[in-house]
Formats: C-alpha cells, structure tokens, sequence
C-alpha cells in the first residue's frame, strides 16, 4: 500500500472517529434535553390539574372545578392512598400504565390508534410520516398531598412527534457524518499528493541517476526542512559514487592501456621466433604462448571498449545501410562458417538507419561471433532478421545452441559471465562481448532480449 493511500485512510479514519464521537456527545444532549423539559412540563401540568380538582369529604372521590384541556392532551391518573382511582383522563380507557414504585421517570410503549391521540393542527401534516401504532410515552410519577391523605399522579405524554424528529435528526448527523469523510477523504488524498509530491521528485531524480549518468543531483527545495536534508544527503552520496565510479574507470582505462603496449611487443616477439626454425616442442610452445597472448590481447582491447563506452553518453548519428553492414560482416565470417559447416539464413530488407556505424557494425560482430562460437558441433545454424519499422531498427540472430539453463540467461550481459567456461575458454571467449553489445544498445536508447527454446538461442534487438 503507498504511503498517500496510508495517510489517507488514516486521516479519515481519525475524522471518523471524531466526527461520530462528537455527533453521538450532540445527540444526547439533543434527547436529554426534550426529556427534561417534557418532565418539567409534565410536573406543571399535573400541578395545575391536582389544583383544579374538587374533592369529596371522604377524599374518595374528585371532579374538575373547571374544565382543563390539558386533561384530553395527556395520560393522567390520580391514586389514593387505598390504590383506588379517584381520577382519571379519557386516554387511560385506551390502555392502561403499570405503576412503578421505585422509579419516578420512565418509558413506555403502546399499540394504540393514533385517533386516540389529541394531534395538534399544525402537526397534522407529520401523521403520513408515521408507519404503525406504536407510541413511546413519557411516564412520570408524582406525589401530592391534601387533607392529610397522600396522593399518587401518574402522568404520561406521547412522544410521537418528538421521536420522529430525532429519527430525522439522527439520519441527517448519520449522513452528515459520512458526507464529511467523503469529503476529507478527497481532501485527505490531495493534501497527502500535494505533501509527497516532493519525495515523488525525488524518487524520479535518483531512478534517472545511473552509472553513466552519475552527474545528475537532485535539486533541493527552497524550504531547509526534512526533505532539503534528505535531498543533501542523498546528493553527497552520489558524489561519493560518482568518485568511485570514475576512479574504477579510469583505472580500468590506465590498466588496459598500459597493457596493451608491452603484451604487443612481446607478441611480436613470439611471431618473429615462430618464423625461424625451431624445434617441435619449442614451436608448440611458442604457439600455445601465441595463443594465450592474443587472448589476453582481446581482452584488454574489450576492457578498453568497455571502459570508452560507459563514458559516452550519446551517439554520433549517421545514415547508415544496415543490410549492407550484416553483408560486411558475414563476408568477413564467411570462411569460419564455412569451416564450422554452419548454414546461415537470411532475411534481410533494406535497412536506412539514424545511428553510429561503428558502434553498431560491433554489435553485429560479437552477435554473429557468439552465434558461431557457440553454435552446436554438426549441422549448425544461423538466421539473421532485419527490419525498419516507424523509423526502429528490428534486429534477430538466432543460433542452434545446447540448452541454455533459465536462470542464466539473465546474467548473459553481465560482464565476464560464461555459461560454459571451460567451452568459453577454449573458443577465447571473455565474457564481455554481449555486456558490449548491450551497452551499445543502450545508447541507442534500444532495448535488447534473449531467448532459449527449441534448441535455438534468440537475441531480439530494437535501435531507436
């Protein structure tokens, strides 16, 4: 998972959990108050009919004084002492209320028809909102006293009205709630975008910096904070590389020159004394120091390309006929071929070019050099492929070889990789051929593959 998606979910859920914490601490308090007011109501209006109320001489029996409207609007029962009703509202025929000795304030809920109910007109309109006969009622229970007799008032109001209002309220904090993390999750995600927008810069400066590129730094931001840091340090680990990486080269480059002076002197020498007489142990000698010298000697010319590759960084671009290079090539191969009894296929059409006809008559001839090499003993093979296609240059040369194991054809280009070295030894091979030929891809900004099936061994070029 990337860190803006990380940031992200965690900035939302940190909203969520905020949001829903206070929305449920504000919905309490929205349904704690109504009920405190509704207790408070229920106690001024069980006050004012207790009031109004004309008892006999007995105490058993009472009537209104006056007629109350609230008595039709509220659930109201009067008790005596002996448990008998002395009083009683119309809605208390509809059903009755258990009397709940140790609580004074509590709930109840009813099935009963809401024409029972006294609705106020201009809440009329709220009835088609409502889907049963189901109604909570507030019960509160109070005590008077009069006469020297106690007196127990249940009264309970309907709530019909006020819990459809906090369904209402409930649904618009639920979807408010959600429609802020929507909203901060969007917000969340660009402000993580607009944050690491800078790391994602840097990310793209350090993959552009290669080891033909080490001269490349990143650039530092405006702002001395982390990321200025980050940036610093990273760019003083690249001049550390780059030092290091020019040091090798150059050391490489001074080896092989420095080399490559005394072995031709003495190859000389072994060719002067080869042409006189000698005897046969002695010539054989000689022959095989020959032989070892002009190896090391292409050694170090490859170790010389190498080392002048990797310090170009771009080509010096002609017009070239590629078909006629693969020609060139081949005439200078045809007698190897011919010896070896290998057959070559071609499939060549004429091929107008933009790229460096040095580099890429090199290409052929460690392509076609490592197709003969290591071609099979008897009736070997060869097909060469030339296309132009949108301007690239699409190039094949396959070769019947032995099987090649999968997890070394990655490691073909590495320099001084051999699959076979005791083979590659004895055909002269050093390992760095195909690491050339990559590189002389890569500056072409080609790219270059390989492949071993059916007893043939691919390698698929593509110059731009």
């Amino acid at each position: 998972m990337k860190v803006r998606t990380k940031f992200t979910l965690w900035i939302s859920l940190a909203a969520l959990a905020t949001a829903t914490i206070f929305s449920l601490f504000v919905y309490v308090e929205l349904v704690e108050e109504p009920y405190r007011l509704i207790d408070r109501e229920l106690t001024e209006i069980a006050g004012t009919v207790f009031n109004n109320l004309a008892f006999s001489e007995s105490g058993d029996e009472a009537h209104l004084r006056h007629e109350d409207r609230h008595v039709q609007r509220y659930w109201l029962k009067i008790i005596d002492s002996k448990g008998k009703a002395i009083f009683a509202s119309p809605l208390t025929r509809e059903f009755d209320i258990p009397f709940l000795e140790d609580t004074q304030a509590y709930f109840i809920k009813k099935e009963i028809p809401l024409t029972a109910l006294w609705i106020d007109p201009q809440d009329a309109k709220k009835l088609e909102k409502i889907r049963d006969d189901s109604v909570r009622f507030r019960v509160l229970m109070l005590t008077k006293n009069f006469s020297e007799q106690k007196y127990t008032l249940l009264i309970a109001k309907p709530l019909l009205f006020l819990d459809l209002e906090l369904q209402e309220l409930l649904t618009r904090l639920t979807v408010g709630i959600f429609t802020t993390i929507i909203f901060i999750f969007i917000l969340s995600y660009f402000l993580a975008g607009r944050i690491l927008q800078p790391l994602a810069t840097i990310n793209y400066k350090i993959k552009e910096i290669r080891e033909n590129s080490l001269d490349r730094r990143i650039p530092l931001g405006t702002s001395k904070d982390e990321l200025y840091v980050l940036s610093l340090s990273l760019n003083s680990m690249v001049d550390r590389l780059q030092h290091s990486f020019f040091r090798q080269k150059e050391f490489i480059s001074n080896a092989a020159h420095e080399l490559k002076s005394p072995l031709t002197i003495l190859m000389l020498g072994q060719e002067e004394m080869l042409t006189k007489r000698s005897s046969g142990h002695l010539r054989l000698e000689l022959e095989k120091q020959l032989s070892t010298m002009r190896r090391l000697s292409r050694l170090i010319r490859n170790l010389l390309d190498i080392s002048r590759l990797e310090q170009d960084e771009n080509c010096d671009r002609e017009l070239v006929r590629v078909d006629a290079l693969i020609e060139q090539v081949l005439e200078d191969y045809r007698d190897i071929l011919q010896v070896q009894n290998i057959t070559v296929e071609t499939d060549i059409e004429e091929c107008h070019f933009s790229g460096d006809s040095e580099k890429i008559i090199r290409l052929l001839i460690n392509l076609i050099d490592n197709a003969t090499k290591y071609n099979t003993e008897t009736n070997g093979r060869v097909r060469i492929i030339a296309r132009i296609n949108k301007g690239k240059l699409h190039l094949t040369i396959a070769n019947t070889s032995q099987e090649i194991p999968p997890a070394d054809l990655p490691r073909l280009f590495e320099q001084f990789f051999r699959v076979e070295k005791s083979r590659s030894q004895s055909f002269g091979g050093s390992g760095l051929g195909l690491t050339i030929v990559k590189r002389i891809v890569e500056l072409h900004g080609g790219s270059i593959a390989v492949q071993n099936r059916d007893g043939w061994t691919t390698f698929s070029v593509t110059l731009l």
